[in-house]
């Protein structure tokens, strides 16, 4: 969409605003760059918020028949970052494993990451150091029930993670069990031990902003920030907005009537325009804005 620069009520990290941003190639700058023309782009009566970061628990990538289909999916809810789980299955051949399930993904419509999902009796030092050089977001802990967190070689976890900071949390496999507190047994669990995890826990698909700040993901994906990718989604309202109503808006089940991943179109009214493959993303430096 080349340079251009646009007015409207902004979802922004304190809450909603009327702003301006603007955009140059694929990212949002603070000036304009160069000396070409920008163009103005009118978002009268529309709601802007940034990229939805989800992660594809309710349709995984890995067991979808067709992935490119699902990602499509995830595009249409507003997904301009999809967090892929990879289930880690193999002591002895993850490496392999992984580079492999990275192949299957090039062709992909959306930008992703790949966050691994480790069984806890497979839990060791070496699986998180490799995870953390290879530029996931976090490491997601999988338990079925919670005496397999005491199984678990902490220390030597904590001390791993030393090296990028990379935090872990906990996904219970059996959600209808509740005999047990998860929650709190997996906060204390940390606290005790001194594990680096994601602040709220992730039971949903979508990324709170703490954790995207957590992961190292924050502002470069999830904000509409000066030096992030140009990912946001406009919502239309029929009648002009005022502040007040845009502080009643709620977005987070809302279909967005126009998707823009790194500048570019994906979807306008949940038609896919843009099927360009997206690229793999790493983080650099996690808990980089905590």
């Amino acid at each position: 969409m080349g340079a251009y620069w646009f007015q409207g009520y902004v979802e922004q990290d304190t809450g909603p605003c009327f702003s301006e941003r603007t955009v140059y190639q694929e990212k949002f700058v603070r000036d304009r760059i160069g000396k070409g023309p920008y163009k103005n782009m009118v978002l009268e009566n529309f709601y802007v918020t940034p990229g939805r970061v989800l992660v594809d628990r309710k349709e995984p990538i890995a067991t979808s028949d067709s992935p490119k289909l699902s990602a499509e999916g995830y595009i249409k809810r507003g997904c301009t970052l999809l967090l892929i789980q990879h289930l880690v299955t193999s002591l002895r051949h993850y490496r392999a494993h992984y580079d492999h399930f990275l192949t299957s993904l090039k062709e992909l419509p959306v930008d992703y990451m790949v966050i691994p999902v480790v069984p806890a009796r497979r839990l060791r030092p070496e699986l998180v150091r490799f995870f953390a050089r290879r530029g996931s977001p976090f490491l997601c802990v999988e338990v079925q029930a919670g005496e397999e967190l005491s199984e678990v070689c902490w220390e030597w976890v904590a001390q791993a993670q030393g090296y990028k900071r990379m935090p872990l949390t906990l996904f219970v496999k059996d959600t209808e069990n509740t005999s047990d507190n998860y929650s709190e047994m997996w906060s204390s669990l940390c606290e005790q031990y001194g594990i680096i995890k994601l602040t709220d826990v992730q039971d949903d698909d979508m990324l709170s902003l703490q954790n995207l700040k957590d992961s190292g993901i924050y502002p470069k994906k999830g904000s509409l920030l000066p030096g992030s990718q140009a990912d946001y989604n406009l919502y239309y309202l029929k009648q002009g907005p005022t502040f007040d109503e845009q502080e009643d808006f709620r977005y987070h089940n809302a279909v967005p009537n126009v998707t823009i991943m790194n500048g570019q179109v994906k979807q306008v009214d949940q038609i896919i325009i843009d099927r360009e493959s997206g690229s793999h993303m790493k983080v650099k430096i996690h808990k980089h804005f905590v």
